[in-house]
């Protein structure tokens, strides 16, 4: 059975990407899903003075054979000012020191929410156009959802329409890449 690993770009205990990514692994039945949070994993400002003193934090080298030890990784990415977010930045720059390719040449999903019309896709197109290559992923697919708060009814994340025969779509092109 293929061991797909989901999980957003935030440290937030509230994140909508994460709320994202949790919904699009529901759509992923008969696989094993393992969901982590980036707050799990604790990692001080990478610094060069640190790693020439083989300082790794321990909690870099466990998402490390974490990425090791999956098939597939499904990533929801927030959107800050335009940009990578802070916490998911130095995450893949502790990993990348510790070990390359940073995403272990696995498939990688990327979605991406936002409040706003956009959806993070300035930051969705960053990451899948230059950063995914340089990181030693194998981008299959992109969803970009905007107008998150549109989509909550009673609390919960619910795609209808476009929008969730969409979102099926690239999870069916995630899914093909490590059947």
């Amino acid at each position: 059975m293929a061991k797909v690993l989901v999980f957003s770009g935030s440290n937030s205990f509230t994140s909508i990407n994460q709320q994202l990514a949790i919904y699009a692994a529901a759509l992923l039945t008969g696989y094993e899903i393992k969901i982590i949070h980036l707050q799990d994993y604790p990692a001080p400002v990478y610094s060069m003075d640190m790693e020439k003193r083989g300082e790794f934090p321990q909690s870099m080298r466990d998402l490390n054979e974490l990425f090791k030890n999956v098939d597939a990784m499904l990533i929801s990415l927030p959107e800050y000012n335009s940009g990578i977010t802070p916490v998911f930045k130095n995450t893949m720059d502790w990993i990348s020191r510790i070990e390359k390719p940073t995403l272990k040449n696995k498939p990688v999903c990327l979605l991406a929410t936002s409040p706003g019309a956009r959806g993070a896709k300035t930051n969705l197109a960053n990451v899948s156009n230059v950063l995914i290559k340089r990181w030693g992923g194998e981008l299959t697919s992109t969803f970009s959802l905007p107008n998150f708060d549109d989509h909550v009814v009673n609390g919960m994340l619910q795609l209808k329409g476009e929008e969730k025969e969409e979102l099926i779509n690239v999870i069916d092109k995630f899914i093909d890449t490590f059947m």
